[in-house]
């Protein structure tokens, strides 16, 4: 009990923590992404004799946007920020990334672009804006608790399909958080449709902590195969992330934990590094994203 309320404070500590915006390049995060809805290319090649063409379905339109990164409308919510798997020709996985305390969808957007590529959707979602956010023009985020995060993902992931459908691949879904989002990411996992729907799981500075008896079983209760990444800029989060992964172990579920200890409580620089190389792990065994 002591070890678990020590965790506690630390998460907590760390989701109320104010965080400086990631390192980009400039312009990224600074102003609202464009709204420019994706646009499909039909660049036939030169086909067959008709009499061929005509017994086998031309090759579907490749996903195309003038920008990666676009505006979702969501009903009943603040738009999401979606990165778009270009190039695809057929479903892709989605990745849902939720922001911490202060943050913003944009940013986590584009850093896990940058682990992601255009192998899968990234769904952000936005959130509440916060009242002390620095500027008009910097709008800092947060999310009011997981029920209603919980909500406003089933929203966006609806707004999602219904955009890209033909695109978007069934299945589990790949949860990232960080910070607040792994705190709340936890709970979302372990209830209702939750272990189904999210297998894998990859927490960055947050959610060590919540691996009470109750979410471990609720997360486990449905079997197969279930992975979970921790990632960790500080000493803290690594110490708390090794206790959870040893319980979790326990439970049949693979874990690994990597991170940068001197890095501080953010998910890009180096910490995004490590989430990088160890992600072939984290979805290995999924045909999806092949």
């Amino acid at each position: 009990m002591r070890v678990l309320a020590a965790l506690t404070a630390l998460s907590l500590a760390a989701a109320s923590c104010e965080r400086a915006p990631p390192s980009l390049p400039p312009g990224v995060g600074t102003t609202p992404v464009s709204a420019g809805a994706p646009v499909a290319t039909d660049s036939p090649a030169a086909g067959p004799p008709a009499a061929a063409a005509s017994t086998a379905p031309p090759a579907p339109p490749a996903l195309a946007s003038v920008q990666p990164l676009v505006e979702l409308a969501v009903e009943g919510w603040a738009p999401a920020v979606v990165s778009l798997p270009l190039g695809a020709t057929g479903p892709r996985p989605i990745v849902l990334a939720t922001h911490g305390n202060y943050d913003r969808p944009e940013w986590q957007c584009e850093v896990w672009r940058g682990i992601v590529g255009d192998r899968a959707f990234i769904l952000c979602p936005r959130g509440l804006a916060r009242k002390d956010s620095p500027s008009a023009d910097d709008i800092r985020f947060t999310y009011a608790n997981n029920a209603e995060l919980e909500k406003e993902i089933d929203a966006g992931l609806a707004a999602l399909r219904a955009r890209w459908a033909g695109f978007v691949a069934d299945g589990p879904i790949l949860y990232t958080g960080f910070s607040l989002g792994a705190i709340m990411g936890v709970a979302i996992a372990a209830r209702g449709e939750g272990p189904a729907r999210y297998p894998r799981m990859i927490l960055v500075e947050g959610g060590y902590d919540r691996w009470t008896a109750g979410n471990l079983n609720g997360f486990t209760r449905q079997g197969g195969e279930r992975r979970i990444l921790f990632a960790c800029g500080g000493p803290g989060c690594m110490q708390g992330a090794k206790v959870s992964a040893r319980a979790l172990e326990q439970r049949k579920v693979q874990t690994r934990v990597v991170g940068a200890v001197k890095s501080g409580h953010t998910y890009d620089g180096a910490v995004a590094g490590e989430v990088k190389a160890a992600f072939a792990w984290v979805i290995e065994g999924d045909a999806r994203w092949k």
